[in-house]
């Protein structure tokens, strides 16, 4: 189409329907793949809370790579290549700013001098048993342990008092094995402090550290318990 105009001839701005692919205002389909990624990763943040969050950011960037390649392989019928590429980027900076402050949080955690003690470890001992004279019996590896100071995680059995804690129970994990009754003896610790006091932490990971004692039955919340640990520190 044409207009004429003082006798010159201006060609009327008409756009093509399949729009040019070098012009960014050109209306084009955006793949689902796109938006996806960008908002996973705004979601990746999650991965300084906790480390199985990481995987929302490598979802976020697998996400944004398809979304990449589909709109390659379109040849220019896809747009939104600038939301793909923000979505795949931030989420490998997100992700690899979460693993390094994890690792950073991982190597100095552990308090100078204490032994990094883990409940999987205490789950591979053979467990507690009874004898015939009613005293209870560990293995050799776990009664190594006594008297030593050590560092342990775990999640912390939900009690009425909520804070100002002397005393509490540290379980392995909060599933419904350890919440919904007596947990395995491998799987739990009483902690007790003498000169500190904390807040209850609902479903949170924490860090004891302290004195462990091997053979000291013991019944804290409710429950029946063989290892102490006279806490010194707690994260």
């Amino acid at each position: 189409m044409s207009q004429i105009l003082s006798g010159s001839v201006v060609a009327s701005p008409v756009r093509d329907q399949a729009g040019d692919p070098n012009d960014e205002f050109a209306y084009r389909p955006v793949p689902a793949m796109a938006p996806i990624s960008l908002f996973l990763a705004l979601c990746s943040l999650a991965g300084f809370l906790a480390i199985p969050c990481l995987a929302i950011g490598i979802v976020g960037m697998i996400t944004g790579v398809i979304a990449l390649w589909q709109i390659r392989r379109a040849a220019g019928e896809f747009g939104g290549r600038t939301v793909a590429w923000l979505g795949t980027s931030l989420s490998l900076v997100l992700v690899l700013g979460a693993a390094a402050f994890h690792t950073y949080d991982y190597i100095t955690e552990l308090p100078e001098g204490y032994l990094r003690v883990s409940f999987s470890e205490l789950a591979k001992a053979t467990p507690p048993t009874v004898a015939e004279n009613g005293e209870p019996q560990i293995a050799p590896e776990v009664a190594a342990l006594d008297g030593k100071q050590i560092y342990v995680k775990g999640y912390m059995y939900p009690t009425k008092q909520l804070q100002g804690l002397t005393e509490f129970v540290l379980v392995k994990d909060t599933g419904q094995c350890c919440f919904g009754g007596q947990p395995k003896l491998t799987d739990m610790i009483v902690v007790k402090f003498e000169d500190l006091t904390v807040n209850h932490r609902e479903q949170q990971l924490v860090g004891v550290g302290g004195v462990f004692r091997a053979l000291a039955p013991t019944r804290s919340a409710g429950l029946n318990a063989v290892y102490v640990i006279e806490g010194t520190h707690f994260k």
